[in-house]
């Protein structure tokens, strides 16, 4: 029998061969269990949880912001949130019509909000704030379609004095991609202060965020809370603001453009700080819509600027003063000397009026700046010099920020003849000097500097830094002013609306005595014989008044500017009287001085949407020289030479300035 024996030698190595493919798949299986239960533990551990666990973020309450006796400026209520889950969002055009249908924004902003949220982080994302509660309902009744949403109870800041605090306290912005790089404890959809006390105060009123951990079912619906880290809320502060003064300031500002800043000149603490127009707080309080900050940019008024700080203006004749001080410090003038003002003078060949018609006859110092003199103080520019008049307005603290926290102010222009080589091309020439003298020409201020200049003037020539928090202030600057020329020039300010002439004198009879000076700065030439209320509002001139009270012992300055108000002594004088009387006097003194304001000064206020700067856009500072366009073009050149009171000297001046009182 014969056997045949097969060889198996082939069926081994098949056998062998599929053994070894079993063996590396096995042990690819088992590296990437190993992989994903080792290495990557904590991944996928975190993406597990997620599928039944929420971390939901904790909103900080902001602090509470008080005025200085206490009232509340800035404070918190409840509203809820709508927050969105990225990686959740299986279908993001399906999310987009939802939330547009129960109209939470427009499409376009909707679809703007979710794609911001996918890019930013996939922590979940505030997209809406302030939800009303046929949202809230809407969004609870159809959670089991849309887990990526969800609804936060958080709170939204609230603004007791409304606008009248609008400036101030500031706006409130969802933080920037840069600023999450920047601070990893911030949280996407999460609201900053942009400007004002909210930003400035930032660290103080921000706080700190919280978490809370829940258990979610299938649906999305919370089931149990797992862990919580509460957040920390924002401190409370308090600043020297006067709510009081501030919403008299506001009253009396109705209706007008321009800006009120008061602050006490003992030490520099801030009282008013008011800007006219302004504009709805409350805007600010959320995530504001794109079309409704295309409204307020848009509008010609610009009611988001910031004129108490930001607004630059001639100072017209409220320089005088400063000016006066600098004079008898230097020895340019002294108590006694004086000039005779018949109307009018000659100054390098050019003749130049006074405001009075006819003049005012024989003036020292003080009467000089009890009528407002501008024959005078043309003659004490000439002698002076455009670098001496500089450094007399800089030692006030003109051309410079003053320093106050907010931020983002305008330094201004003082103007010399290095700035005009600079910024023109050109030398200086002398009939600028003159303009300058009484406030016109290329010299541009802000009426926080006007303020901190006056409370130097009042205060024993100390120089303060204006602050909105008790101990953020600075030990005041010496100005180097001696006091004999101070009080001198103060006499001239009492006899403003004291003095039988004074340009305020029809304020004189309020209960509250006071000082300070009247100022009217041009926007363009006026005819001859043309009144004021007989151009049309954007030509008029600025009106300013900056008072001080009680005499003896000031513990206010009020600097006031009203753009395109006209006559200051009937427009912006009586506005500072009724602050003055409402911080020193009882209510009806504050009454007394309405009834005191001649008839017909409120038709100052412009016309609904007439810009109150056509030469400018809203961003940039108004009247603004430029060094294409400068504003004191000179045509000619001073001559050399000595001059004193009775003299002139030769060569050609620029066009006659303003007549300002």
């Amino acid at each position: 029998m014969t056997f045949v024996r097969d060889d198996l030698r082939p069926l081994q190595r098949r056998t062998a061969a599929l053994l070894a493919i079993l063996l590396v798949a096995f042990s690819v299986v088992l590296v990437r269990l190993w992989v994903l239960q080792v290495i990557q533990n904590a991944r996928w551990k975190t993406a597990a949880e997620n599928n039944r666990l929420r971390r939901l973020p904790l909103e900080a309450p902001r602090g509470m912001v008080t005025d200085v006796r206490g009232e509340v400026i800035l404070d918190n209520r409840p509203t809820y949130q709508l927050l969105l889950f990225p990686e959740e969002m299986a279908d993001a055009a399906r999310t987009a019509a939802f939330l547009t249908r129960i109209e939470i924004a427009p499409a376009d902003e909707v679809k703007a909000r979710l794609d911001k949220a996918r890019r930013t982080s996939h922590l979940p994302s505030v997209i809406a704030d302030n939800l009303a509660w046929s949202q809230v309902a809407a969004i609870a009744a159809h959670r089991a379609e849309y887990r990526e949403l969800d609804i936060h109870p958080a709170t939204r800041r609230s603004l007791p004095p409304g606008a009248t605090v609008a400036h101030l306290v500031g706006q409130l912005g969802e933080v920037s991609p840069e600023q999450l790089t920047d601070n990893p404890g911030l949280r996407p959809g999460q609201l900053v202060g942009r400007s004002g006390i909210e930003r400035a105060y930032q660290d103080v009123l921000g706080g700190t965020p919280g978490n809370l951990v829940v258990v979610v079912d299938a649906f999305g619906k919370q089931v149990s809370a797992l862990d919580e880290e509460p957040p920390v809320a924002g401190r409370p502060l308090q600043v020297t603001l006067d709510l009081a003064l501030q919403r008299e300031a506001a009253e009396a500002m109705a209706g007008q453009v321009g800006a009120v800043f008061a602050l006490d000149p003992r030490n520099g603490a801030v009282r008013i700080l008011l800007s006219q127009p302004s504009f709805d707080p409350d805007l600010f309080a959320g995530h504001l819509e794109p079309a409704k900050w295309h409204e307020l940019i848009g509008d010609p008024l610009n009611p988001l600027h910031d004129r108490a700080l930001q607004a630059l203006y001639p100072p017209g004749s409220t320089i005088k003063p400063l000016f006066a001080a600098g004079a008898l410090r230097d020895g340019v003038r002294t108590p006694s000397d004086s000039v005779f003002c018949t109307g009018g003078v000659t100054i390098y060949g050019h003749p130049y009026h006074c405001w009075q018609k006819g003049g005012h006859g024989r003036v020292a110092i003080e009467e000089a700046i009890e009528v407002s003199c501008d024959t005078f103080f043309y003659y004490l520019a000439r002698d002076a010099g455009i670098d001496r008049l500089a450094a007399w307005a800089r030692a006030f603290g003109l051309g410079e920020a003053t320093g106050i926290e907010l931020g983002g102010e305008s330094t201004g222009l003082v103007p010399d003849d290095a700035w005009s080589r600079k910024a023109r091309g050109q030398q200086w020439y002398g009939g600028e000097t003159i303009s300058v003298g009484i406030g016109q020409g290329p010299i541009l201020v802000t009426p926080i500097q006007m303020a901190v200049a006056y409370a130097a003037l009042v205060n024993g020539g100390q120089l303060v830094k204006p602050h909105l928090v008790e101990g953020r202030g600075e030990p005041p600057r010496a100005t180097g002013f001696p006091a004999e020329a101070l009080a001198l020039v103060q006499r001239g300010m009492e006899r403003v609306v004291a003095g039988n002439r004074g340009t305020a004198r029809r304020l004189g009879s309020l209960p509250v005595r006071f000082g300070g000076k009247t100022g009217t700065s041009q926007v363009i030439h006026k005819q001859e014989g043309v009144h004021w209320q007989d151009l049309p509002w954007e030509q008029r001139h600025h009106a300013l008044f900056i008072g001080y009270a009680p005499l003896g012992d000031p513990q206010l300055v009020v600097a006031v500017v009203v753009e395109h108000g006209g006559d200051a002594a009937s427009v912006a004088a009586p506005i500072a009287a009724r602050i003055i009387q409402r911080a020193f006097g009882p209510r009806a003194e504050v009454q007394a001085v309405t009834a005191s304001v001649p008839p017909g000064w409120q038709a100052t206020s412009p016309p609904s949407g007439l810009d109150a700067h056509p030469a400018a856009p809203p961003s940039a500072p108004a009247h603004a020289p430029s060094a294409a366009e400068p504003r004191a073009a000179a045509v000619g050149r001073v001559a050399a030479g000595p001059s004193n009171l009775s003299q002139t000297a030769g060569g050609a001046a620029r066009r006659e300035p303003r007549p300002t009182r």
